[in-house]
């Protein structure tokens, strides 16, 4: 399989604290991951330095052998980047921020109509699609956010918490979509707090704590000891003595 994202030794400090540790990841062709961690891991802060949002204070970051510190734009134009608050230009449209945010990477109106349709229709959108941003809930923009993104067909779409805020239908046709796009040699990585979505989505899963990656392995490999991958989580996190 080709690799499409390799992270190294990745480090970030804040003010003295070190947010993320030495954290390494590849993602290559047809994966879907999911990464898991108890809050303050060092998840976000991950995945804002793979998107070039925050600079690592040590590490690299390359796309399709595009590096992120060097060829910029080239790197950039691999990868799809979904946050888990999208902000939304409130003088546009749903369809004129699809436009907009895809227009970016050089896509024409025709190829982004032909690509974010379906995925417009999927997700229930067409009775709102060209209704302004203010009038939004938290899932049209998070579904619109990911419609934007797709539509530049990015070989690396990084998704931070996409479900929050979705439906259960909506969610199931974001699972669907996800699987649909990674069939076509495509990666996603997805942070998650839903083990169901990771157990059912993901063909590998990473566990973050403290800045670290304590786990990378497929579900069964994680789970091959006959714990739960809940019971897993709680184990290599330390969230057992937390909730205990």
């Amino acid at each position: 399989m080709r690799e499409l994202l390799r992270a190294r030794g990745m480090y970030r400090n804040f003010d003295g604290f070190t947010a993320v540790q030495g954290v390494s990841l590849e993602l290559y062709e047809g994966e879907i991951v999911a990464l898991l961690g108890p809050n303050g891991a060092g998840k976000s802060t991950t995945m804002r330095m793979l998107t070039g949002l925050l600079e690592p204070t040590q590490g690299e970051v390359s796309y399709c052998n595009y590096d992120l510190s060097h060829d910029v734009l080239e790197a950039k134009h691999q990868f799809g980047f979904v946050a888990d608050e999208p902000m939304m230009l409130s003088a546009l449209t749903g369809l004129e921020y699809i436009q907009f945010v895809a227009g970016l990477y050089g896509c024409s109106s025709e190829e982004i109509l032909e690509r974010a349709n379906p995925l417009i229709d999927r997700f229930a959108l067409r009775a709102s699609i060209h209704k302004r941003a203010t009038s939004y809930s938290h899932g049209m923009k998070q579904k619109l956010a990911l419609i934007a993104q797709l539509a530049h067909q990015p070989k690396v779409l990084v998704a931070d918490e996409p479900s929050v805020g979705l439906d259960p239908g909506s969610a199931a046709a974001m699972q669907d979509i996800f699987r649909a796009y990674a069939s076509f040699g495509n990666a996603i990585l997805l942070s998650t707090h839903l083990f169901d979505m990771a157990q059912s989505l993901a063909t590998r899963i990473v566990m973050m704590a403290g800045g670290h990656i304590v786990a990378d392995g497929t579900l069964t490999e994680l789970t091959k000891s006959g714990e739960s991958l809940h019971q897993v989580f709680m184990r290599l996190t330390g969230e057992a003595a937390m909730t205990s």
